[in-house]
């Protein structure tokens, strides 16, 4: 499971009002670690 996949899924799971914020963190994360 990619991190980006990781983060969806918990922002659903949390269902979290911020989750479009959230998966831009993950996804700017994601690109540091590239």
């Amino acid at each position: 499971m990619s991190l980006k996949e990781r983060v969806d899924y918990l922002a659903e799971e949390l269902d979290l009002e911020r989750s479009d914020h959230v998966r831009e963190v993950g996804q700017s994360v994601a690109e540091l670690r590239d």
